[in-house]
């Protein structure tokens, strides 16, 4: 909705600025010839794009063209063209004139209201062009204050984070050298707590890994208990040499007589 009324103005707009300048046309003629003598007007008509009323101009002898236009304030507003035509003497021709013959060596003159201000006018457009002015600086002083203020905060964070890292790993370097003991640090410490280690394994069975670092020993079998040989006498209790010689004796003696536990045979009788 919004579109098609901007459309509907512009249309209005530019309709109107088309009648005046044909309502006006003579007057134009006019004032554009007396600023510019020799050249003639040949041609009028609206340019859609800016909303202009132009006069097409051609040189009498040298045959160039120049293009004088027209915006709608000038053509409508009350003290400028109005003012021509209720007083052809208005001191808004004069400087119309002058405008255009110091525009004269230009191809294509366009006046806008803004030129054809009066002093009073002027003055006040002055001012306020000057309060603007004034205004737009102290919010580029601002902003640039604003900007140097972040860049100061964002230095100090950064250095602050540096900091905090800095002493954070300080802080971990001493509770590192804090919690090491000396023998744990030492290298006779650590090869006492592997001999104890070493020497712990052994009794349950044979050390994991060869010495010197070398790829682990299969643990070795258990030795076979001995059998005596079939019909040997037990051997579960000691016989030491000098029993043996004894009891071997005593049988020979008791051979000699024939006991019941004689170890030979006995002896043939004596002849009688």
């Amino acid at each position: 909705m919004a579109m098609t009324k901007m459309f509907r103005d512009r249309v209005v707009s530019m309709e109107q600025t088309q009648e005046i300048g044909e309502k006006h046309l003579d007057l134009l003629k006019e004032l554009v010839t007396e600023a510019l003598p020799g050249w003639v007007v040949t041609e009028h008509g609206l340019d859609h794009e800016p909303d202009l009323f132009f006069l097409l101009l051609s040189h009498e002898t040298s045959g160039e063209t120049k293009r004088v236009s027209f915006t709608r304030m000038v053509l409508a507003d009350a003290g400028r063209l109005p003012a021509i035509v209720e007083d052809r003497n208005a001191l808004v021709r004069g400087r119309l004139i002058e405008i255009l013959r110091s525009r004269a060596a230009r191809p294509e003159i366009v006046l806008r209201a803004g030129d054809l201000l009066a002093d009073e006018e002027q003055a006040e457009a002055d001012a306020i062009e000057s309060e603007w002015r004034k205004k737009h600086e102290a919010e580029l002083a601002a902003k640039r204050l604003e900007d140097e203020r972040r860049e100061r905060e964002k230095l100090r964070k950064r250095q602050e984070e540096d900091a905090r890292r800095r002493a954070q790993r300080e802080r971990e370097g001493r509770e590192r050298a804090a919690s090491g003991s000396p023998a744990a640090q030492s290298p006779g410490g650590k090869a006492g707590q592997g001999g104890r280690r070493r020497r712990g394994r052994g009794k349950g069975g044979a050390s994991p890994s060869a010495p010197g670092g070398g790829p682990p020993r299969p643990p070795s079998p258990p030795q076979a208990q001995e059998r005596p040989p079939q019909g040997a006498p037990d051997q579960g209790q000691p016989r030491g040499p000098e029993s043996g010689g004894r009891r071997r004796r005593r049988r020979g003696r008791r051979g000699g007589g024939g006991g019941r536990n004689g170890g030979g045979p006995s002896a043939p009788p004596a002849p009688g």
